[in-house]
C-alpha cells in the first residue's frame, strides 16, 4: 500500500500554528499506535512516538517493517510537555525515538510504566535521567493535563513484586473533554467497569486482534474490531479513533471491517479513522 503523507514541516509547524477551542482537543495520528494530543492552554502530549525504522533497522530479518515513513523527526516533539509510555514493546516504547528527543528537550519527562522504567534507569539509557514511573492509578500532571493510568491486560496483566502493572493505558482529561487511550490490551470485565465509570469522550482502542499464527510467532494479541466497537458502546464514549492497524502488515486488520461492523452492528454511533500525520479536531 503507498502513502501520500504530508511533509513533515508541514506537521511539525502545524502542532505549533493550531488553536484549539476550549471544549475541544487537536489530535494527530503517528501511525500503529502514537498520537498526539493538543488542549485549549497548548500543552502538547505525544504518546507512544515510533518515529524511527529502529526494528527493521536492528534486526533486518523482522517481520516488523514499515508500510510509510515516520511522519516526523523525533526532535518535533520537543515542545511536548509529557511522553507516555503504554508498554515496552518497540513499536511502543521506542528508544531510537526517545533518545535523539531527549537531545532536543533534556527536561521532557518521559512517563513509561514502572517496571521498565526503573530497568531503563538501571541500564543507564541516555535519556534515564528524564524518565518517569508510571504507576496505575497515580495521576500525573502535564501542564493542564490530568492523566490517569489505566492498568491493561495485554494477553493478560502484569504485575511486578511491587503490584505495579507492566501494561498501561491512560485516561487523559482537559476540563470537561477526555481521552482515553488504552495502550495494548483485551478487553476484561475490570477495564470494562472501569472505563463506564470514567466515560471518556474519546476511546483510543486497538482493532488488529489477534490469532493462531500471530501468537505462535510470538505476537501478543489485542482486541478485535468486534471488541472495540462492543467496548465503544458499553462505556459510553462519543467517539472511537481505532489504532494498532495501519503500520505493519504482519500484524493487522482490514480497518473497512471494522467500518463495516460499526455500521452494521452501531448505526450512529460516532467513529473517525485518522490517517498517518493527520490533524482531527474533536469538540464536546
Amino acid at each position: 500500500m503507498a502513502f501520500k503523507l504530508r511533509q513533515p514541516q508541514q506537521l511539525a509547524s502545524e502542532l505549533a500554528t493550531t488553536r484549539v477551542p476550549e471544549q475541544g482537543l487537536a489530535i494527530w495520528s503517528l501511525g500503529q499506535a502514537g498520537m498526539i494530543i493538543k488542549n485549549h492552554h497548548g500543552d502538547l502530549l505525544a504518546i507512544d512516538p515510533y518515529l524511527s525504522d529502529a526494528i527493521e533497522r536492528t534486526c533486518p530479518a523482522s517481520e516488523f517493517v514499515r508500510r510509510f515513513p515516520p511522519v516526523l523527526p523525533p526532535e518535533a516533539l520537543a515542545n511536548c510537555d509529557a511522553i507516555l509510555i503504554t508498554h515496552f514493546h518497540d513499536d511502543h516504547m521506542d528508544t531510537a525515538t526517545l533518545a535523539p528527543l531527549a537531545l532536543a528537550a533534556p527536561t521532557l519527562p518521559f512517563w513509561i510504566p514502572a517496571q521498565d522504567a526503573r530497568r531503563l534507569q538501571r541500564e543507564n539509557a541516555p535519556f534515564a535521567h528524564q524518565v518517569q514511573p508510571a504507576k496505575t492509578g497515580q495521576a500525573i500532571q502535564a501542564g493542564e493535563f490530568h492523566i490517569l493510568p489505566i492498568a491493561a491486560a495485554h494477553s493478560d496483566y502484569q504485575r511486578d513484586e511491587e503490584g505495579h502493572d507492566r501494561f498501561l493505558g491512560y485516561h487523559i482529561s482537559c476540563g470537561d473533554v477526555s481521552l482515553w487511550h488504552s495502550g495494548d490490551t483485551l478487553v476484561t470485565p475490570e477495564l470494562q467497569a472501569q472505563m463506564q465509570s470514567l466515560r471518556p469522550d474519546i476511546a483510543v482502542l486497538p482493532i488488529n486482534g489477534g490469532d493462531v499464527a500471530r501468537r505462535a510467532r510470538g505476537i501478543m494479541p489485542n482486541m478485535s474490531f468486534r471488541d472495540a466497537a462492543d467496548l465503544h458502546h458499553s462505556i459510553g464514549s462519543d467517539l472511537l479513533l481505532p489504532c494498532h492497524y495501519d503500520l505493519f502488515s504482519c500484524n493487522s486488520e482490514n480497518p473497512a471491517w471494522f467500518v463495516d461492523d460499526m455500521l452494521t452492528r452501531y448505526p450512529g454511533k460516532k467513529f473517525h479513522l485518522l490517517m498517518p500525520g493527520e490533524r482531527f479536531i474533536y469538540l464536546l
